[in-house]
């Protein structure tokens, strides 16, 4: 009995101290829960149900890219052009809009560039040049610069013709697959005789429209209608 009543106080001291240990472990534990819990309830804010509507295209709407260039000025100054408006109401166009080729061209830098040259555009009148350009080119690739120079050999004499040969970007157009295949094209060739086309190429906010793919994709897939809905005042 006095062994135990001498060990008393010492065990006594001892479960208080352990008391204590576990009192702050659990507090500390707590405390850690609680600012994790704060960290992440903050997060809320930035849940993707906040994301700003403006910026998500409705269903069977343009992408938002594409809505910003058929609402810029250079698409409001293109819709003034009666040449703009002729060309979407053009049977030729129509009839192209869904021609891969055209659309490929419709992105070639050297096309582009040589539609806003007069003379190249004086030369696509004549009936020589456009028959030499349509004639099919059997020739190895090794050779198809000398079938090129014997195709155009009528051509010589065609003050156009001799202000272009030696220019690159209609030599570059020459060897573009898809300008010789679309030169057979009827429709091609009655859509650049309209004048209509050739007009609107002179275009600047055409040109700075057409390179952009936005832009082809919505002149190429939206009817006449959809596209003049964009340029009437609002």
């Amino acid at each position: 009995m006095t062994t135990l009543r001498r060990l008393r106080f010492p065990l006594l001291i001892g479960s208080g101290i352990i008391a204590a240990g576990v009192l702050v472990y659990f507090s500390s534990a707590r405390l850690n829960l609680d600012k994790t819990q704060g960290a992440i309830g903050k997060r809320d804010v930035y849940r993707d149900g906040q994301a700003n509507t403006a910026d998500i295209a409705a269903p069977g709407t343009a992408p938002v890219a594409t809505a910003a260039i058929l609402q810029s000025s250079q698409f409001k100054e293109l819709g003034k052009d009666p040449a703009f408006q002729a060309l979407l109401s053009d049977q030729s166009f129509l009839q192209l809009r869904q021609n891969e080729v055209f659309a490929r061209l419709l992105a070639n830098e050297s096309f582009r560039q040589m539609m806003r040259a007069d003379s190249f555009v004086q030369l696509l009148k004549s009936d020589t040049f456009i028959r030499a350009l349509a004639e099919s080119n059997k020739q190895e690739m090794g050779k198809k610069s000398q079938a090129q120079d014997l195709r155009f050999a009528s051509m010589q004499s065609d003050l156009n013709f001799q202000q272009l040969k030696h220019d690159s970007a209609f030599q570059e157009l020459l060897k573009n697959d898809s300008f010789a295949s679309l030169s057979r094209n009827r429709a091609f060739q009655d859509m650049l005789a309209s004048g209509s086309f050739a007009s609107l190429m002179r275009n600047r906010s055409f040109n700075e429209l057409v390179s952009q793919a936005s832009f082809r994709s919505e002149l190429l897939n939206r009817s006449a209608a959809e596209l003049s809905a964009n340029v009437r005042p609002q």
